[in-house]
């Protein structure tokens, strides 16, 4: 994974309506000594750290990548969950 870019992160989270706070959204990607991990939250505000293989907030974490994780709903759907494109 690419090296964090603190004043990026800072201008991202003071920009307004960066998040869809009404569904299942992907608020941060780091790597910890086990490997990829996320920070996901949910609707109504729950936030769950997450890594391959973790169920949380209805959804299991299949993959995690640089830019993006997937998650598998209890339906079988997948659905990719992307960081907010940078300026």
């Amino acid at each position: 994974m690419s090296q964090p870019d603190p004043t990026l992160a800072e201008a991202q989270a003071t920009t307004p309506d960066v998040l869809d706070l009404n569904s299942l959204t992907l608020i941060g990607l780091f790597t910890t000594s086990e490997g990829p991990a996320a920070l996901i939250r949910a609707a109504n505000g729950q936030v769950a750290r997450i890594v391959p293989g973790t169920q949380a907030l209805g959804v299991t974490a299949t993959a995690i990548g640089e830019s993006q994780v997937l998650v598998t709903g209890a339906d079988g759907r997948t659905l990719a969950m992307r960081l907010p494109p940078r300026d």
